[in-house]
């Protein structure tokens, strides 16, 4: 009889098990999303967050090894696959009260945090306490799940370890998986966080269910009872290993754990290059992942057998140090291979499905192999810790929960102490550096080596550790992007012709600097992600500028103003430039802070300004804890679908933001409509407007960037304010460099109120904390092309025809005047459309007959009525 296969007495536990591994990975990233709500998103925050659910895990584990123990030796051994099912019960009940804990820790949490926001670690380890006090009750239970039904499964017979952890971990761990796509691809998009929560709960629930009732009992049901197993020879002939060799063997499957959880932290900072940072590019990153494991525990029985263990285990464990030193020398392609992913992201014939398999080659490429032997790991340990800890419940136990705390320790080494030491690739080098002088040791213990062998062994790790040194991790002291570095270009420009002036691989994220040789541009890059391009041109960083210049030229009289995500620091320095107001700044990685030099032409040394009082942390977190109150906030995340900066988007974030504006505070929103598609702008601005009762929305100078404003009182823009703000020197410079000269050309960025585009953003959805609908924005897999680009832009722009912002300072002569002026430059820019996509009026502006081009246009929208302008490819519908 082959006991690893699935009989029919044990199909229902081992299903449960697949199941139950789906709700716990649903579970871990929900959660943790909803803490992010609560701690914010910064490294700190989710490290702790992080920490909590696998030390739970891990107590879980070794809480009951230790309890199957204590019922088998008091001869009332428990009805192990009841007990699961009411652990899954247990699970799911407590997670169905979840978000009620959750309201109950941020009642907690807040007098803490509340004006004290700079407690530093501190506050990180409060974090930590009040995550685990809240999922404690649920990882728990979560860790004890594998462990018991592998002891129920395998009873007393050490033979059945391997056969039978390999198919139980691979079966949990295949779980993860499902769970990982099914809640970052699926279930969160069109059911919400808290439907999708609602979905494990069935999961458990179904488990409960399942297993209480389970009651068939057959000849090939394992016993529940596990006896101490006493040290002998195995069928292969190897004796058990002495205890000095155990331990040293538990210690190097501890460091395993510690280092795959490192591996996959370091691994995605460098497939965030070629992937990108969207959500589905990181579900991809973890389900690879988890995919290898699962496949490695799968086949574990079959390609390892039940001989020779110890020699097998630290061979597995050198092939995937070695194997994961000799992948490093690809990184040096790493630049070549992220332009052609570019080039497939943006070619028109690409369609979503390839987007998602190019993504995941660049994910497999890079961790199948690793990721394989991590799950081959397993069970192959688990057999030879069995000798250890004596009983079969008491080594899954152990091990699993040794094993997970190796993760914890990966978790919080690999951001803090490795990436600021050593970088990425010299961390990779390091980790398994160590690791193959560990297992050396152990097999010149395990062999008895001596004089020869034994010198002849530390010969071999050195030279292997030192040529692996040479060849993977040359100097990333370059000044041109992608040579010894993870830096990056543009499409279409030559890398020659760029200068990589900064590069950090930081804990947070990956930054760089560029100059490109020619035209002067520099270029801030997070992650890959080009974030800001400032240069000397006319618009070359107007809308930075503007997204300072148009709020505060707005607001009678800012004394108080927020700006969140620091970027070049451009739109932090204009608002600086403002009489009388003291600035608060938000940045959530501190090392944007180091490079705000490259950029100090443009934002005039902003850091250096006695009114700037630069904070370290994350901008929503800010918001919601800081008892100050501004009369202006702005601000300019990353693009809108990158993972995690929705909760910038989110119409509780800007309840949030409206509580901390005075009675005429305004706030300005930026929105790229070229990086998103044109739902997602109806999406952003009706949820903007579902807040904030007068909205405006604004243009800077040759962009198709659109900036939101909005306030609890009318904003009307004043020329008597604006002319004074032009005697300030250095605002009137910074108001020429965005092609500001007059007080038109101010009112110029105006594009229309949010009471004429109601009708436009109507049926669009709204952006909330439960329903993150950006981060699943079909732009994340196929770009917006530039005629949807248009297409948004100029159902915007279309409401001036005809309409004219309220203003005051002009008497009538001057405001007939800006009127008729107004009127032509509402013409000028509608001909650019016009003539580009064959529109009315395309002759007479051909012509340059501004007034017959604007009076054919209005003759169209007024047939038009409510229906939104159509473009499609080159043709005005």
């Amino acid at each position: 009889m082959n006991h690893s296969s699935i009989t029919a007495s044990r199909f229902v536990p081992f299903f449960c098990l697949f199941i139950s591994g789906t709700a716990s990975l649903v579970y871990e990233l929900i959660w943790i999303r909803q803490l992010a709500l609560v701690f914010g998103g910064t490294l700190y925050a989710i490290s702790a967050v992080l920490c909590a659910f696998m030390t739970g895990l891990a107590l879980g584990a070794w809480a009951i090894g230790r309890f199957i123990n204590s019922r088998n030796e008091s001869g009332n051994p428990v009805d192990s696959v009841r007990l699961y099912g009411l652990l899954e019960g247990a699970i799911g009940l407590y997670a169905l009260f979840f978000p009620y804990g959750l309201d109950l820790l941020t009642e907690w949490y807040a007098p803490i945090v509340a004006g004290s926001l700079d407690l530093g670690s501190q506050l990180h380890w409060i974090e930590f306490g009040l995550s685990a006090a809240l999922m404690l009750p649920a990882t728990v239970c979560m860790g004890a799940t594998l462990p018991l039904i592998g002891s129920w499964s395998i009873g007393d017979r050490s033979d059945r370890v391997i056969a039978d952890i390999s198919i139980l971990y691979s079966l949990n761990t295949f779980g993860a998986v499902a769970g990982c796509l099914y809640a970052q691809m699926f279930a969160v998009k069109f059911l919400g966080i808290n439907g999708t929560n609602l979905t494990a709960v069935a999961m458990n629930g179904l488990v409960f269910l399942l297993c209480v009732t389970f009651r068939k009992r057959s000849v090939e049901e394992p016993s529940t009872h596990t006896r101490n197993t006493k040290r002998k020879k195995d069928s292969g002939g190897e004796p058990a290993p002495e205890r000095g060799l155990s331990i040293l063997l538990l210690l190097i499957f501890i460091y395993s754990g510690m280092a795959s959880l490192a591996s996959e932290i370091l691994w995605t900072r460098v497939l965030v290059f070629p992937m990108g940072t969207t959500l589905y590019s990181f579900a991809l990153i973890l389900a690879t992942f988890l995919f290898g494991i699962a496949l490695g525990s799968l086949v574990a029985d079959k390609l390892l057998g039940d001989s020779h263990r110890i020699l097998k285990f630290l061979l597995i464990e050198l092939a995937i140090a070695i194997t994961c030193i000799a992948i490093l020398p690809m990184f040096e392609r790493l630049h070549e291979w992220t332009l052609r992913a570019d080039y497939l992201f943006y070619d028109l014939d690409n369609i979503a499905l390839k987007t998602l398999g190019i993504r995941s080659l660049f994910a497999f490429g890079l961790m199948f192999l690793p990721t394989l032997g991590f799950g081959l790991l397993f069970p192959l340990a688990n057999r030879i810790h069995l000798n250890l800890f004596g009983t079969v419940s008491g080594t899954l136990g152990n091990s699993y929960a040794l094993n997970t705390m190796g993760a914890v320790l990966g978790t919080i080494l690999t951001p803090f102490i490795f990436i600021p030491l050593m970088g990425i690739r010299l961390s990779l080098f390091a980790i398994y550096s160590v690791l193959i002088i560990l297992c050396f040791a152990a097999m010149t213990i395990h062999f008895k080596w001596s004089g020869q062998r034994l010198i002849k062994s530390v010969i071999l790790t050195i030279i292997i550790t030192f040529a692996g040194y040479f060849w993977s991790t040359p100097q990333v002291d370059t000044q041109q992007p992608g040579d010894h570095n993870l830096a990056r270009t543009e499409i279409n420009v030559p890398k020659s012709q760029l200068k990589l002036l900064e590069y950090k691989e930081g804990d947070f994220s990956t930054l760089s600097v560029t100059e490109d040789r020619k035209s002067g541009a520099r270029t801030l890059y997070m992650n890959g992600f080009s974030t800001a391009t400032v240069s000397d041109s006319i618009g070359g960083s107007a809308y930075m500028q503007a997204m300072g210049f148009v709020p505060m030229a707005l607001h009678p009289d800012p004394k108080k103003a927020l700006v969140i995500c620091f970027g070049t620091g451009n739109t932090t320095g204009t608002v600086s430039l403002f009489p009388g107001v003291e600035v608060d700044g938000v940045e959530i990685d501190k090392h944007v802070l180091s490079f705000a030099h490259r950029f100090s032409k443009w934002n005039r040394n902003v850091l250096e300004k006695s009114n700037v009082h630069m904070r370290i942390q994350d901008g929503r977190t800010f918001t919601r804890w800081t008892s100050n109150k501004y009369d202006v906030i702005t601000l300019e995340p990353m693009s809108p679908v990158q993972a995690g900066t929705v909760n910038l988007y989110s119409k509780e974030f800007y309840q949030l933001a409206a509580n901390r504006l005075n009675k005429d505070g305004l706030m300005m929103q930026w929105l790229p409509l070229h990086l998103v598609g044109p739902e997602d702008a109806r999406s952003i601005l009706k949820t903007f407007q579902e807040v904030f009762p007068h909205t405006s929305i604004w243009n800077s100078l040759l962009t198709r960037i659109v900036l939101l404003v909005g306030s609890n009182e009318p904003i009307v823009p004043d020329r008597i304010r604006f002319d004074e703000l032009m005697q300030t020197p250095e605002l009137k410079e910074a108001a020429q460099q965005m092609g500001v000269n007059s007080f038109l050309d101010f009112t110029d960025f105006f594009l229309t109120d949010g009471e004429r585009v109601k009708s436009f953003v109507e049926s669009a959805e709204v952006v909330t904390d439960d329903r993150p609908l950006l981060e699943f924005s079909p732009v994340t897999l196929l770009p917006p092309l530039q005629w949807q680009v248009d297409e948004t832009f100029l159902n915007l722009l279309r409401h001036r025809v005809g309409h004219y912002p309220e203003v005051r300072g002009l008497i009538t002569s001057e405001k007939n005047r800006w009127r008729k002026n107004f009127r032509t430059r509402t013409a000028q820019r509608l001909s650019v459309f016009s003539r580009r996509y064959h529109g009315p009026g395309e002759h007479a502006f051909n012509q340059r007959n501004y007034r017959g081009g604007i009076k054919a246009i209005k003759a169209y929208l007024n047939k038009q009525g409510d229906e939104p302008i159509r473009l499609k490819g080159t043709q005005w519908k």
